[in-house]
């Protein structure tokens, strides 16, 4: 059982670090494209999505060292994760690793949507979007339910 629960926190660590460098190799591309004005706000926000970011990669790290601890903070950054949104001026996805979404979007008509992503961030405050849609992803909700599952088992071990 020590074996099996050893390579499972080792995969969610692997998962975390994976997806933190993806997120912020996407950033940093998304930034330097030459798409983008270079503003104050963006550049905050693209130091908040990164702080996100290497907080997924430090979950990783911790979780290969110290698994209660690395297991607690993974919870955290799932959670995090679990519910996107976007209401008029008011947005918030983060995905570090894969989203598996299932949300509903309300602008116009009323239509469920099942979408795939890779790292990604959105945050807006006060910048009127258009969109409106919430969703949940699942990935993030399985992976809490098995961090939860891993941590009764590290109580035990």
């Amino acid at each position: 059982m020590r074996y099996t629960l050893n390579n499972q926190h080792k995969g969610l660590a692997l998962y975390q670090v994976l997806g933190g460098l993806a997120g912020i190799a996407l950033t940093l591309w998304v930034l330097f494209r030459g798409e983008l004005v270079l503003t104050v706000p963006v550049l905050r926000l693209s130091l908040f999505a990164g702080g996100l970011y290497v907080f997924s990669i430090l979950c990783g790290i911790i979780l290969w060292r110290q698994l209660r601890r690395g297991l607690i903070l993974s919870l955290i950054n799932q959670v995090l994760q679990v519910v996107y949104f976007s209401f008029g001026a008011y947005s918030f996805q983060y995905v570090s690793g894969l989203r598996l979404g299932l949300g509903l979007d309300m602008a116009g008509s009323w239509t469920v949507k099942f979408r795939l992503a890779l790292s990604s961030f959105q945050f807006s405050i006060g910048s009127e979007t258009g969109l409106k849609f919430i969703g949940v992803n699942l990935i993030a909700l399985f992976l809490i339910f098995w961090i939860e599952r891993l941590l009764e088992k590290s109580r035990k071990v």
